[in-house]
């Protein structure tokens, strides 16, 4: 949980990986937060260190977002 909470402590990173865990896609999370998908690869690139998972791999989404899940229900 501590990595998620280094996470959060970054609004933007949290918008940007709660984005790509919503639809899968770089190009359709650049929409969410109006960036270029490049930038949100960028800046998926130091989350995916972080949290131990690559966003990029199958399972990458979905494990990411339970975690995302789980840090907000504990911080609720």
């Amino acid at each position: 949980m501590a990595a998620i909470t280094r996470i959060a402590g970054i609004p933007e990173d949290l918008e940007v990986l709660d984005a790509y865990c919503a639809t899968g896609s770089l190009r359709r999370a650049a929409d969410l937060p109006h960036l270029h998908h490049s930038s949100v690869a960028r800046r998926l690139e130091p989350i995916a260190k972080t949290l131990g998972i690559e966003p990029t791999e199958s399972t990458g989404p979905m494990r990411a977002g339970l975690a995302l899940t789980a840090w907000r229900l504990l911080n609720d």
